[in-house]
């Protein structure tokens, strides 16, 4: 069988683009590499990459193969041009068998079956927080994509429920393959390069931690208000004697790039005076991840709208209480490891962060239930229910 995988949204520049989809196609990709299929006849797997993504695919393995687009895909009016002019003769001249299109999109010429893979739908739910061409495109081109596919995969119940109702797909045409985490990655820090970390950073007792592309269905103005709540009660609470060192003690760091619409995140840190208890770090490095993870006391991850939610996954597998949302595909991550609240009740995400921060007993027990869960997720089983879809379409054509 010979597949593929358009993996156009992998990105070779630092920052937001290098998020979600990017880092799905970049361990799908690998794990695929390794998984053991029970095909009779031999597989071939060709990826189909961004010439400016080379460093991200350099590391791959028999059976895949790397193809370079000719052009790069890193800005939407080039990949369109690649996805939908280019790749459809490319698919000819390589004989697919099937096309897998890793981001929303596949072509919707090309001359075999297709299978689409569907991050979330938050540009057509969620249109407000998107730009306007970015929404526009993808609303269109993810729509015909799915219709014309001989499976969705979406990476959770959540998305599927989405794709079903927005896009009128049929259920049974739709497999549901959550996301993994790396477990040799993402794990607890020895407690003495935690120690380092930590003294490295200024990391108190009682951080909170954040990460994710500051754009706004992440609610970070929320977070923000929050954790100003958290900051004024603990000035007027019931701990008198010393509350100036319980304040101190309170600190709210952001991991993530620009993205857009951001604005108001920065202004409203500054408007609160916030600003020397809230930290912007920017990208954090793959490296220092799971270390940020490890040293925090709680991960906040109040989103709006996620369709699945890797940064909580990746926090608990590396032994973190978390705390988010219990709306769209976060209950599914999560399930009873974490606490759930209304992201757009900023007194009761305030009074879950307070909860956890100020009980030592909860923290450990929910550090025990965050590793449990996470070691539910792998990246081996998304590339093994990733090859059922393709076994399911191979199905119907012999």
């Amino acid at each position: 069988m010979n597949v593929i995988l358009g993996a156009y949204l992998l990105s070779g520049q630092p920052g937001f683009r290098q998020a979600g989809v990017h880092y799905y196609a970049k361990r799908l990709l690998q794990a695929l590499t390794n998984v053991e299929t029970r095909h009779g006849a031999s597989l071939q797997l060709t990826a189909l990459v961004s010439p400016t993504a080379a460093t991200e695919v350099s590391h791959l393995q028999s059976p895949i193969s790397v193809r370079f687009a000719s052009r790069t895909t890193e800005e939407p009016f080039s990949r369109i041009y690649v996805e939908q002019v280019e790749t459809p003769g490319l698919l000819r001249q390589m004989k697919a068998d099937l096309y897998h299109g890793l981001g929303f999109v596949a072509p919707l010429r090309a001359p075999c079956p297709t299978v689409v893979s569907v991050m979330d739908l938050s540009f057509v739910t969620q249109p407000q927080t998107h730009k306007r061409f970015n929404r526009t495109y993808l609303s269109w081109l993810c729509r015909e994509s799915c219709r014309r596919a001989a499976r969705v995969i979406a990476i959770s119940e959540w998305t599927k429920r989405d794709v079903v109702q927005h896009f009128g797909i049929s259920p049974e045409q739709v497999d549901v393959t959550p996301l993994g985490v790396d477990h040799d990655h993402f794990k607890p820090t020895s407690p003495d390069e935690l120690a380092a970390f930590k003294a490295q950073h200024g990391i108190g007792e009682h951080a909170i931690f954040y990460l994710g592309s500051l754009e706004p269905r992440k609610n970070l103005t929320r977070l923000i208000e929050a954790f100003a709540h958290m900051v004024n009660d603990s000035m007027h609470g019931s701990n008198q004697r010393n509350p100036k060192s319980k304040i101190e003690n309170r600190q709210l760091f952001i991991g993530g790039s620009l993205a857009w619409k951001y604005d108001e995140v920065l202004s409203r840190i500054e408007a609160l005076g916030l600003a020397d208890r809230v930290k912007l770090l920017g990208r954090v490095t793959d490296d220092d991840l799971p270390k940020w993870y490890s040293a925090c006391a709680v991960m906040a991850y109040p989103s709006l709208y996620e369709g699945f939610g890797l940064p909580p996954l990746e926090a608990m597998a590396c032994g973190a209480p978390v705390v988010t949302s219990n709306v769209t595909s976060l209950p599914e991550v999560v399930g009873d490891a974490g606490i759930m609240v209304e992201p757009t009740d900023a007194k009761a995400l305030a009074k879950a962060l307070s909860r956890v921060l100020c009980d030592d007993a909860l923290r450990a027990e929910m550090r025990t239930k965050s590793l449990a869960r996470a070691a539910q997720f792998t990246w081996a089983r998304t590339a093994e229910l990733t090859m059922e879809s393709y076994r399911k379409v191979m199905a119907k054509r012999s």
